[in-house]
């Protein structure tokens, strides 16, 4: 109704326009009533101008409409006032509003959902610009590089040479990347346009648990089939000796003193074989320990009361050889799920090795510190300030029968990484500040 009414009035205006123009050119070719003509031209000239105000409101209406658009957001008309007059428009730029409201709503939940989504999963995502820059796409990667950053570099558990793997990463290929940090992780890169620009997805997901599974159940299988091969040969040579020394000694007094000697000999090698037979079936037996870890029976475990009971464990033996220990537990209700006896032999053993370190040097000390870390999980870190260990050997010290020492079995690491790995966690080795080595054993929270 009001549209019509509008039409209605917008006609009658028009209709009276042309009848005062009429009107005024014939009253000018009269040459008559001048004073009326021009009274007239200013009525027309006015009903002209209320015209034009409604063509030019209309105007700004679809204006308005249109820049609200290429704004994303769009401003509806009220349903009544100056613009009542436009009813069929007011009505469609509010239908349109709703449908474009809808479809906003919509890509905003979208996009919610997705970046809820990739706030959840733990693989980190970096967005590279065309000018180089980056963008941190999801908390992970908020919480990996630490703090703001502008370029890949930047972040320091990557570095350089590593970034600039990465970003020369072609499109569509994965690779596993050691990081400045000593992590491994599978990178893999994409692109995707945005607007005008191509962009890059650089993912990085840790792979270090995945990798020491892998990698300590083909030891795990080595150490088995070895220590099995190896048994059965030992097991009946070290029987043989043992049946075959008291003939030895029998026929060392039956032969006489001209073959005394010989019989003599041949004693003590069966001695030999005997001595070594058994030493080997020992030295088996404790690398069978390696391939024969008992699964983990989990309890929640308060970090405090444990480092409490590790301290009278070990105190002694530390103090000892004057040692000086230094143990915190950062918040003091920290907790983790383990398994207690193995969590114990595996801080046993790198306690143990941190002692070896600081033998000989001034001032001797070891570190224990409990705390959160830098993704949420337990860190259990033995800090000494031994002379370290050669960057080169950190791959391998985790290796069984890897050892740096004279003497030593390369079991300890070895067992300690397995009992991280049984956890589902990790074990790790860096540098200590000033100077030294820091263990770092890293569980689930």
């Amino acid at each position: 109704m009001g549209s019509s009414l509008f039409a209605l009035g917008l006609g009658l205006r028009a209709a009276i326009v042309g009848v005062i123009a009429f009107t005024t050119i014939r009253l000018v070719s009269l040459g008559h009533y001048h004073a009326t003509a021009l009274v007239l031209t200013g009525v027309a000239l006015l009903v002209l101008a209320d015209i034009a105000r409604s063509i030019m409101m209309a105007d700004r209406m679809l204006e308005r409409f249109l820049d609200g658009l290429s704004a994303g957001s769009v401003d509806r008309p009220p349903a009544a006032g100056r613009y009542s007059g436009f009813r069929r428009l007011t009505d469609a730029i509010g239908r349109k509003a709703a449908a474009l409201d809808a479809v906003r709503a919509a890509r905003a939940g979208q996009i919610d959902y997705f970046q809820a989504l990739a706030d959840t999963v733990a693989i980190i995502l970096f967005v590279v610009e065309p000018d180089g820059s980056i963008v941190l796409a999801n908390r992970a990667a908020r919480q990996f590089a630490g703090r703001a950053v502008r370029r890949l570099d930047d972040i320091g558990a990557v570095g350089q040479i590593e970034a600039a793997a990465l970003l020369s990463l072609p499109v569509g290929e994965r690779t596993i990347l050691r990081l400045a940090n000593g992590q491994r992780v599978l990178a893999s890169a994409a692109r995707f346009t945005a607007g005008s620009s191509d962009r890059r997805l650089i993912s990085l997901q840790h792979i270090e648990n995945e990798l020491d599974a892998i990698e300590l159940k083909a030891w795990q299988d080595l150490v088995r089939i070895l220590s099995h091969e190896i048994m059965n040969s030992l097991t009946p040579i070290s029987s043989l000796a043992e049946s075959i020394r008291p003939l030895t000694r029998e026929l060392g007094l039956a032969s006489g003193p001209d073959h005394a000697q010989a019989a003599n000999d041949i004693a003590v090698a069966v001695d030999t074989i005997s001595r070594r037979s058994t030493g080997l079936v020992d030295f088996v037996e404790r690398y069978r320990k390696i391939a024969a870890l008992p699964r983990p029976v989990l309890q929640t475990i308060r970090l405090g009361d444990f480092v409490a009971r590790l301290e009278q464990l070990v105190g002694p033996f530390l103090g000892s050889k004057s040692i000086v220990w230094q143990s915190r537990v950062e918040p003091d209700d920290l907790g983790v799920i383990a398994d207690p006896e193995l969590l114990e032999q595996a801080l046993i053993n790198l306690l143990h090795n941190a002692a070896e370190a600081v033998g000989g040097i001034d001032n001797p000390c070891i570190a224990l510190n409990c705390a959160r870390h830098d993704d949420g999980r337990i860190a259990i870190s033995v800090a000494d300030n031994g002379p370290g260990i050669d960057p080169a050997s950190h791959d391998k010290i985790f290796l069984p029968f890897f050892t740096t020492k004279p003497g030593g079995s390369g079991i300890g690491l070895s067992l300690s990484r397995n009992i991280a790995v049984a956890h589902a966690g990790q074990i790790e080795v860096a540098a200590n500040f000033p100077t030294g080595a820091v263990f770092r054993l890293i569980l689930p929270a």
